[in-house]
């Protein structure tokens, strides 16, 4: 257990792998942080946003702050994060800066995931297991309009034994984690809880019949379920 020797501001040289090999050799005493929000939205006209990230415990902690893609958009590259790796002493807050490359070309909304990842040092020299909070990202460009229930674009159809769930929309739709047809008769799991614009899925039909409508949980711009609404599917 050498590793565990280790001083903080060594540990802050070694940079992000390192830290999280040393923490994972510890004994399981997790820690936490608070942050500002659910969401994060970056709106492409303002090309910025800050965010706050709080330490309220008693001993200083080390953040680490990233986006990551859940698409094939690539969009997290062109987003700078600063400070990624830094340090938060106990019962203080750090701003966080996402800022949006002059070279991004938005058509429409994108939904990343914002890990923040704390390490907080125990005693004299041991670490704590990291903790990882995890949020969504939104990135609002600046020709698509706010849309505040964007899960009215949409649109369900039958293909042979699949039901299609579409979103042609430009908005990032936001969804619970299922979704019931024909009032609970059939429940089909969905594989995360957003649909990106232009996405569909599909889902392998149980019942031989026909189906009518289908009722989702819809998510509000911010993550919090909404009550539930029906939507027509085409035959």
């Amino acid at each position: 257990m050498k590793a565990c020797s280790l001083t903080w501001r060594a540990l802050q040289r070694a940079g992000f792998i390192t830290v999280l090999s040393v923490a994972a050799m510890v004994p399981a005493s997790a820690t936490s942080f608070t942050l500002e929000s659910n969401t994060i939205v970056l709106k492409q006209a303002e090309g910025r946003v800050a965010f706050t990230v709080t330490n309220p415990g008693n001993e200083p902690m080390l953040l680490l702050s990233r986006l990551d893609d859940l698409d094939d958009a690539a969009l997290a590259e062109s987003v700078m994060v600063s400070p990624a790796v830094t340090r938060i002493d106990a019962g203080q807050s750090q701003v966080v800066l996402f800022q949006l490359k002059d070279s991004a070309v938005l058509e429409r909304e994108h939904m990343l995931r914002a890990s923040f990842e704390g390490v907080v040092q125990q005693g004299g020299s041991g670490m704590r297991m990291p903790v990882r909070q995890q949020i969504g990202f939104i990135v609002q460009p600046r020709g698509v309009p706010v849309e505040l229930a964007p899960w009215k674009d949409l649109e369900l159809e039958v293909e042979g034994h699949e039901l299609v769930l579409r979103n042609p929309g430009r908005h990032v739709v936001r969804l619970g984690p299922d979704l019931s047809l024909d009032n609970g008769a059939e429940v089909q799991p969905l594989d995360h809880p957003y649909l990106m614009p232009g996405q569909a899925v599909r889902r392998a039909l149980k019942a031989n019949g026909p189906v009518h409508q289908a009722t989702i949980v819809p998510l509000s711009r911010s993550g919090f379920a909404l009550q539930r609404v029906s939507l027509p599917i085409r035959p």
